[in-house]
């Protein structure tokens, strides 16, 4: 759980950088935060060797994520995720990446933490 909330304030902390090339942002501050959560919860799930709690991580960052998208103490949330300007400024591209990359990336570690722990399983067997 630690691990979960680790990831979602560290993260939340580096996804709002945001790179311009030109007039376009490019949200990379978003990415690699995305990076960082999931190798977060990949780190947790090897470590303690279940899949599971891999996800559990991964769902806990979500959902930290969740409450930092609400603006619950001031009028601007941590996460922008929404603007009322016709096009949409960098920073709401990289809140939405860093929001539902969260779920990607969770996925991903899961996927992964798996596949390790079922071969190591199987190499322990076989040998």
């Amino acid at each position: 759980m630690a691990g979960g909330i680790l990831a979602a304030v560290l993260g939340t902390s580096l996804h709002g950088h945001v790179v311009y090339t030109g007039d376009s942002g490019l949200p990379v501050g978003a990415l690699l935060a995305v990076v960082f959560s999931c190798a977060v919860a990949l780190l947790i799930g090897l470590w303690q060797r279940s899949a599971l709690l891999s996800a559990v991580t991964g769902v806990v960052t979500y959902l930290v994520l969740g409450l930092f998208s609400l603006a619950l103490v001031s009028e601007v949330p941590l996460i922008v995720t929404g603007s009322s300007a016709p096009e949409q400024p960098p920073v709401v591209i990289a809140g939405l990446v860093w929001l539902f990359g969260q779920a990607v990336a969770t996925v991903a570690a899961v996927l992964a933490c798996a596949r390790v722990l079922g071969r190591d399983r199987a190499a322990g067997t076989a040998g």
